[in-house]
């Protein structure tokens, strides 16, 4: 490529190049596409033989845009789309070290819950797995909701005390 074509077409990439990023932006891209596009244009561009008979370069350049903007267009609607369940899956950040590890937690859990007085365990195991209130506890056990919050300040501690233990 010889160095007139070379300063030429930098010469058009300076003076246009904003406007033609805006020009294909508002065309329905964003900013990121838009700049590819256009880098797009200048490399074909750079491509061609005869820069030098280009009368209106700036002309040029936005119908250069459109077709390859058009080009674009018609390439996206023949990629196949896919479905969310496939996004979902590619965006899956759980590793199975993640899993064993969560599966190593839920142990160390039920181990501690199981370590519990067996009226605790009987009142965290109500409040947390089937949510009940502190009010249905009492009433379903036949005690009173003092000794519920009781129970369940006991329970906690004794959790935490095991769980930060391990």
């Amino acid at each position: 490529m010889s160095d007139g074509k070379r300063t030429r077409i930098a010469g058009w990439v300076r003076r246009w190049n904003a406007d033609l990023t805006r020009f294909v932006e508002r065309r329905g891209r964003t900013r990121a596409d838009a700049q590819d596009l256009a880098q797009e244009v200048y490399l074909r561009l750079l491509r061609t033989n005869q820069t030098d008979l280009i009368e209106e370069p700036q002309a040029y350049l936005y119908r250069m845009a459109s077709n390859v903007a058009a080009e674009w267009r018609m390439r996206a609607c023949e990629s196949k789309p896919h479905s969310a369940a496939e996004l979902d899956l590619l965006l899956e950040t759980r590793t199975p070290e993640f899993h064993v590890g969560e599966a190593q937690n839920q142990a160390r859990f039920h181990a501690a819950l199981d370590s519990l007085d067996v009226m605790v365990r009987t009142v965290v195991f109500l409040k947390l797995r089937e949510g009940m209130t502190n009010e249905q506890i009492a009433h379903h056990l036949a005690v009173t909701t003092r000794m519920v919050k009781r129970y369940l300040v006991t329970g906690y501690a004794e959790l935490r005390a095991r769980l930060i233990s391990e």
